[in-house]
């Protein structure tokens, strides 16, 4: 047996992901992303249930080197199934208070490594599954990303002012901090 061992097959990234605005696709907008999803840390993971989205926050391990976003999950959990069923995910991060906010498209797959699950261990993951990194019912959910869209405003003062400008004249403020990555 194979050090990790896939539970669940990654499917192909849907036509709508792939036709997204491919935006300013430079290597600072990959690294920018890369860079604030590592500061924001926690996520929204959303996956499809039977009855329709479902979303939990998650605590985001990143490897912007692989190219790899990784989460410590209960192998028999809801969430685990229905990443089986569905590898579509969506995960948004955010921080409001300085106006930045990530929604990340991409497909995941649940991993059993033990080698990976002790080198991301953390005192929150120990909170959750006290049983530890090598249990059985440990595993990883590893999400490749696809498509990421950074929303990055200058700060709250900014907004404001675009805000009161946009109620004096009547006109929607421009959303000129939008940067759509495809990763």
């Amino acid at each position: 047996m194979e050090p990790a061992e896939t539970i669940a097959r990654l499917s192909p990234v849907p036509a709508a992901v792939a036709a997204y605005p491919k935006g300013r696709l430079m290597d600072t907008d990959t690294t920018k992303f890369w860079d604030m999803i590592e500061d924001l840390r926690v996520a929204m993971l959303t996956t499809e249930t039977a009855s329709g989205l479902e979303s939990r926050p998650m605590s985001a391990y990143v490897d912007k080197d692989a190219g790899d976003i990784w989460f410590i999950t209960r192998i028999d959990s809801d969430k685990t199934q229905e990443i089986k069923d569905d590898a579509h995910v969506n995960l948004a991060f955010a921080h409001s208070s300085s106006n930045k906010y990530v929604s990340v498209t991409g497909t995941a797959r649940i991993v059993r490594d033990p080698a990976k699950q002790k080198e991301l261990w953390s005192p929150f993951a120990e909170a959750w599954m006290p049983e530890g990194p090598e249990a059985p019912t440990t595993g990883l959910i590893h999400v490749t990303p696809a498509h990421a869209t950074i929303w990055d405003s200058p700060g709250k003062l900014a907004m404001l002012v675009k805000v009161a400008k946009a109620n004096i004249t009547q006109t929607p403020p421009k959303d000129d901090n939008v940067t759509h990555v495809t990763l």
